[in-house]
């Protein structure tokens, strides 16, 4: 009887264990359907647009991209970076592929993405240019005139719903993001609320910097 009931609390504990097998497996192998528009628009827009018209002195124009540079110089400068532009080492050659496909205004086929962190992403392609990750990082490329605060901790010191409205509207020298759905603003919140909390910043030198452009602080 002990016998039997080790070996139903055997053949039990496998059938547990294969199904949690199984549910990991659809988990990590669970893809999303995106075309080179979702991966533009996720990023490039911020700082070229939605239009892809840019920003005056600042960001160039990606319209009729294909009358100035090849594919191949496309390629490179995604996966290099240029001047205020930075390296998109994470996305991957199908998504670099569809991208370039968009901009070039043939048909984007729809393609497989295996984002395994969609806030990661965002966070990668849109925030890194400017903020430091943590206080003791490498001074980013667009990091110039002012120094925005390093983002670990951020979500100790303001509000979610500040967080979405600096996301959605922009702050000073911040473009707005408004191009991102609810439901990705939520992934980046989660993201960056995974830092390692390092203590407050103060932030003054963003903060003298937006005063600096408005006139009010003297170099």
């Amino acid at each position: 009887m002990k016998r039997n009931n080790k070996l139903l609390f055997l053949i039990l504990l496998l059938s547990v264990t294969g199904f949690f097998s199984i549910v990991a497996f659809q988990s990590l192998s669970s893809v999303d359907a995106i075309t080179g528009k979702d991966i533009y628009r996720l990023n490039c827009a911020g700082c070229h647009g939605a239009d892809r018209k840019g920003q005056a002195n600042l960001y160039p124009s990606l319209i009729n991209i294909k009358e100035r540079f090849m594919k191949d110089q496309i390629f490179k400068q995604i996966e290099n970076g240029r001047g205020l532009m930075p390296a998109f080492t994470h996305l991957s050659q199908n998504e670099k592929e569809a991208l370039v496909t968009f901009l070039y205004d043939e048909k984007s086929e729809t393609i497989e993405s295996y984002a395994s962190n969609i806030g990661e992403g965002i966070f990668k392609s849109n925030c890194t240019s400017c903020h430091r990750k943590f206080i003791d990082d490498p001074k980013p490329p667009n990091a110039r005139m002012m120094e925005p605060p390093p983002l670990a901790g951020i979500t100790h010191r303001i509000s979610k719903d500040k967080f979405f409205g600096i996301v959605e509207n922009g702050k000073c020298y911040m473009p707005s993001f408004n191009q991102f759905s609810m439901e990705e603003k939520e992934e980046l919140y989660s993201y960056v609320n995974s830092f390692e909390y390092q203590g407050e910043s103060t932030g003054m030198s963003m903060r003298r910097g937006c005063f600096r452009r408005m006139g009010m602080v003297r170099n």
